[in-house]
């Protein structure tokens, strides 16, 4: 007995051992994927590391799968080496695409964790098309599913649903049911796994529709019937389009929650004493939950008594047979990476001094100077010089009385500039950045933050305390006050055309498809180039957009808003949020970029774009037309512009100098139509900062001794141009954008990054030692002349077309390389201005108008209202290469007079030279 125990034993103790050392070190992800029609072609596994850091992706691609009966899932695999790149993951992201991003598998990002150790070293992971799940091994009960069924179900008419199955079914297989009770179809088709039924009643709005289908396998399965084809009628807008107030409203004696959810079965309240989630430290553990009821419209709401200022809170929303955990897209305030809102009173974390509604004065549009920057960019570099907790945060924004060897950095730098709007990049919550993580050694905090999260809450990676609420309200009103007491206004940037996350965005998983356009064949449209657009053209996406707006001019009495990707709006939303802000104050300015990043459903007719800026006649755009003309295409980093000498695009240049108008002396077809709707600019933070596009084009030609020349000239035109100008931050004093060597390959070229939108701050932050450098103090000062100049002169701010129709006018523009006009207005004190662009590589001459002398005010070195030369009318201008000159006439100066002494001592030296060529000509021939 003794001797079979320990045979036992033994032969239990070499299964063990065996066991043991199968489990190895993970060296390899195998996924298997499956789909129905078994159609793999082009489809592949676009992989990336996503922790312990993330990284750029990678494509892997599928291969018939050989691996053991044990493991096969009976259609493709693709093996991911844990090694090179990988050899640190811990968790993997993937993404199941088509082509080169021409479709998704699903479009939600999904993740595999990838174990220390697995057996053989292979950790096996299994997806099938269509579902979102992803098991761990070949019959995982919580993996997907390779059983028939359906990939989508919905109303595509009031009384019509379309379907798409995974495998042929005929009507006899097929029932549509309303609150479990089979409706009567009177057509129904299938072609190409697309199925076609017609009901003989319209749909009933109050009621839940399923579509009961019996496959090959003699399982009968039931899907929820949603109405993504029918969210544009006028019976859904009716029947759904809520006009009330939504979110967290908030009152002393009780806050009540209200949500629209018009197409879920349930929402659950979950209120919590932490906006931190339990990996960061807190609790997954609501203290209450309270379900909520149905109201008008589609809201679900419930109240809850007591003050619950300060209290996080998160809904449950059940569609169909999956509920999800979301964040209040009406949310004003949140925890941590906003994982959940906050109930808020404004009213006990405003600043002392806080007035609502109150903003410096502004007389008109053309006033404005605006100054684009981003929030960490200011402060981030050491040169900086002011306090590490407010470094890189919103309180570095306005903290004073910082300078680096002599001069001003920072707040007081923007002040002494003289600029009256800050734009500041995206400060509403953005994701990619791990706000628990911001400060950690060797972590990237940066992101420009086009990639909205939660766009009523402000961004956390900016706040001294990311896990409290409460604190970037308080500090981000200071923000405001501390430049609102400067004169200068906010503008802020705002991206409400695309949401960072899709399928799985909050707004998604409430209303599933409503907010977003689609594609013909249910994929997300991707008219951002971010993976979705969102609908502007729906009621409520329209409400959010317009409601959002209202929030933070009033809450936050911002000045501006600078619209991404404005032509994937529609042009009724624009008119609408401009009618809604221009209620609270007329001043405010509203603009944006008038292109897409894709292709849109969104008809032409109805984009918020070049072609329909006319439909808009409160609204402005960035003058792109003007930008690449002056210096060169952002879309060919060596192709130079008019201030590099391609002569060609001299109308182009013009077109912005005058505003953007359809002037009488200047054939251009003008879009802009009016100067307070022209944004004028040769750069911002998208594509290579001036400098660096200046030094790409000349470089090669042997041309760099020209770069300052042509950098301060096309100031000089931004400036001094009709409409509105727009500064980058740091042009001022040349910022660079210089490749770190860390930035992804296809974004930096040449040696400087053109799209640093992840890049690190070494790459972003405004370095202000080159302000203290020689050449960066001359160029500051320069910018804060012609600011100055711009500031003291009327005429070069003309409010509307007809004044600067009447007032500037363009002589026939006889000289190669240069443009000269007039600005004439005989009620202002300067009331004859003169500006000239010379882009040769030579000096030029022209004839000054007569009537009076001229005095220069910028010329190639210095700018200001400070007469630099004075000059006789009628007499020859000298205008250096690739200078601008600005001159205003005075009277008192007077024109250059006849003097026929100098005609008669030329002609008389003309005589006598003839005459001895005469007499040489005959010595010569004799």
């Amino acid at each position: 007995m003794k001797k079979l125990m320990s045979l036992l034993l033994l032969g239990f103790a070499l299964i063990f051992s065996q066991t043991v050392d199968a489990m190895t070190s993970t060296s390899y992800v195998y996924v298997h994927y499956y789909r129905f029609a078994e159609d793999y072609t082009n489809w592949s596994a676009w992989i990336w590391q996503n922790q312990p850091e993330n990284q750029p992706g990678v494509a892997y691609q599928f291969s018939p799968d050989d691996t053991s009966s044990e493991h096969n899932f009976g259609g493709v695999l693709a093996k991911i080496p844990i090694s090179g790149d990988l050899a640190e993951a811990t968790r993997l992201g993937i993404i199941i695409r088509l082509g080169d991003w021409l479709a998704k598998d699903v479009e939600i990002d999904r993740f595999i964790d990838v174990p220390s150790q697995s057996e053989n070293g292979i950790h096996h992971v299994y997806l099938v098309e269509g579902d979102v799940r992803i098991g761990t091994s070949l019959n995982d009960p919580q993996g997907p599913d390779r059983s028939p069924k359906l990939t989508f179900s919905y109303f595509n008419a009031m009384d019509a649903v379309e379907f798409r199955s995974t495998e042929p079914v005929n009507q006899n297989q097929v029932r549509v049911l309303a609150d479990d009770i089979p409706v009567a179809i009177v057509d129904y088709s299938q072609n190409n796994l697309i199925g076609q039924i017609k009901l003989a009643d319209d749909l009933d709005f109050s009621k839940d529709y399923e579509l009961e289908v019996t496959f090959s396998d003699g399982g009968t399965r039931r899907f929820s019937l949603t109405f993504d084809g029918i969210y544009d009628t006028p019976e859904f807008e009716e029947a759904f389009g809520y006009d009330g107030a939504l979110g967290a409203l908030w009152q002393s004696s009780k806050t009540t929650f209200k949500l629209w959810a018009p197409v879920s079965q349930a929402v659950t309240l979950n209120l919590y004493d932490t906006g931190t989630p339990a990996h960061n430290g807190g609790t997954d553990d609501p203290v209450e939950r309270l379900v909520m009821q149905p109201g008008p419209q589609g809201t679900f709401e419930v109240s809850v008594e007591g003050d619950l200022h300060g209290v996080y809170y998160t809904f449950s929303v059940t569609n169909g047979d999956m509920t999800h955990e979301v964040i209040d897209p009406y949310a004003f305030a949140a925890g941590i990476n906003g994982v959940r809102g906050m109930v808020v009173d404004f009213s006990r974390l405003n600043p002392n001094g806080w007035v609502y509604g109150a903003r410096p004065d502004m007389h008109q549009p053309t006033d404005a100077v605006i100054y684009e920057l981003q929030v960490r960019d200011l402060t981030s570099h050491e040169s900086w010089q002011g306090s590490e907790e407010n470094r890189a945060r919103f309180l570095g924004l306005v903290e004073q009385g910082t300078t680096y060897d002599g001069v001003s950095t920072g707040f007081d730098h923007i002040v002494e500039l003289g600029v009256t709007h800050v734009q500041l990049l995206p400060f509403f919550d953005f994701g990619y950045i791990d706000e628990s993580r911001v400060g950690e050694e060797g972590y990237n905090a940066f992101n420009w933050g086009y990639m909205p999260i939660n766009f009523n809450v402000l961004e956390g990676s900016f706040s001294a305390d990311p896990f409290d609420g409460n604190r970037r309200i308080e500090e981000f009103k200071h923000v405001v006050m501390g430049f609102h007491e400067a004169d200068i206004r906010i503008i802020m940037d705002v991206v409400y055309n695309h949401t960072g996350l899709t399928a799985d965005s909050n707004f998604n998983l409430i209303v599933p498809g409503y907010y977003f356009r689609k594609n013909p064949d249910g994929s997300f449209s991707n008219g951002s180039g971010t993976g979705n657009e969102t609908a502007s053209e729906r009621v409520m996406m329209r409400k959010f957009i317009i409601d959002s707006l209202v929030f933070w001019a009033e809450e936050y009495n911002i000045s501006g808003f600078r619209f991404d990707l404005m032509a994937l709006h529609d042009v009724e939303t624009m008119n609408l949020a401009a009618e809604a802000l221009h209620a609270i104050d007329p001043t405010i300015l509203i603009f944006g970029e008038p292109w897409m990043g894709g292709s849109s459903p969104l008809p032409e007719s109805e984009q918020a774009g070049k072609r329909n800026l006319f439909k808009m006649p409160t609204i402005g755009a960035f003058n792109d037309d003007f930008r690449d003309a002056v210096k060169g295409s952002v879309f060919a980093s060596q192709e130079g512009g008019f201030v590099q000498g391609n002569f060609n695009l001299r109308n182009r240049v013009i077109y912005g100098l005058i505003g953007g108008v359809s002037h009488p002396q200047h054939g251009y077809n003008a879009w802009h139509l009016e100067p307070y709707k022209t944004i004028n600019y040769v750069t911002a933070h998208d594509n290579n900062t001036l400098h660096d596009k200046l030094y790409i084009t000349l470089e090669e030609q042997n041309r760099l001794p020209l770069l300052d020349r042509m950098f301060r000239q096309s100031n000089v035109m931004v400036l001094t141009a009709q409409g509105i100008p727009f500064i980058h931050a740091g042009d001022e004093f040349l910022r660079s954008k210089p490749d770190d060597g860390l930035t992804q390959r296809q974004y930096a070229r040449f040696g400087f990054v053109h799209n640093s939108y992840e890049s690190t701050d070494t790459v972003n932050q405004m370095r202000w030692d080159l302000k203290a450098s020689e050449q960066g103090l001359a160029m500051n000062a320069f910018f804060q002349g012609l600011i100055e100049l711009r500031k003291t002169s009327d005429l070069l701010r003309l409010p509307n077309s007809e004044s600067i129709i009447e007032a500037l006018h363009l002589p026939e523009q006889t000289l190669e390389g240069v443009i000269h006009y007039e600005i004439r207005d005989e009620s202002e004190p300067w009331n004859r201005l003169l500006i000239v662009h010379n882009s040769n590589d030579s000096t030029v001459r022209m004839t000054l108008p007569r009537e009076g002398g001229w005095v220069t005010v910028v010329n190639g070195q210095t700018a200001g209202t400070t007469p630099l030369a004075e000059h006789l009318g009628g007499s020859q201008l000298r205008i250096p290469a690739h200078t601008s000159l600005v001159l205003y006439q005075d009277t008192q100066i007077g024109d250059i007079s006849f003097n026929p002494i100098p005609y008669i001592l030329s002609f008389t030296v003309l005589i006598v030279g003839l005459g001895f060529n005469v007499v040489l000509t005959k010595r010569l021939v004799s």
